[in-house]
């Protein structure tokens, strides 16, 4: 084989193996909602989005968040709990079915002396 042959056929490999490398994850998720959480208020999003959802909180101020995550389509309870002055809490809830899924979550903020809480919802595919 010569210099030539062997030199083509190492960059047809890495002109194959390029795209791939910089192509997105299947896996990689993505925000299909966010914004802020009110004080002492309930606030509802509803999302299409796949199979399964993550949903993370985070606290900004520097006293602590009573919360309670529910889905409000099935009536259930995802979580309840305290987030700590600065932290995440991170929940991930998911539906069998044919995607896309419609999910509905309610955020009852207990907490009723700030507005720096945030949430985001997160999925493999939004719709």
């Amino acid at each position: 084989m010569s210099k030539w042959t062997k030199r083509a056929g190492a960059l047809l490999s890495l002109a194959a193996a390029v795209p791939l490398l910089l192509a997105p994850s299947a896996q990689a998720a993505k925000a299909c909602a966010g914004g802020q959480l009110p004080g002492g208020k309930t606030t509802t999003a509803e999302v299409l989005a796949d199979q399964g959802i993550t949903i993370k909180v985070h606290n900004h101020d520097w006293r602590g968040l009573a919360l309670t995550i529910r889905d409000v389509r099935w009536n259930k309870a995802l979580w309840k709990g305290i987030v700590a002055p600065g932290k995440d809490k991170q929940v991930k809830t998911d539906v069998f079915g044919a995607p896309p899924i419609s999910y509905k979550i309610a955020f009852d903020v207990t907490s009723n002396v700030s507005n720096s809480y945030t949430y985001t919802i997160s999925s493999a595919r939004c719709y």
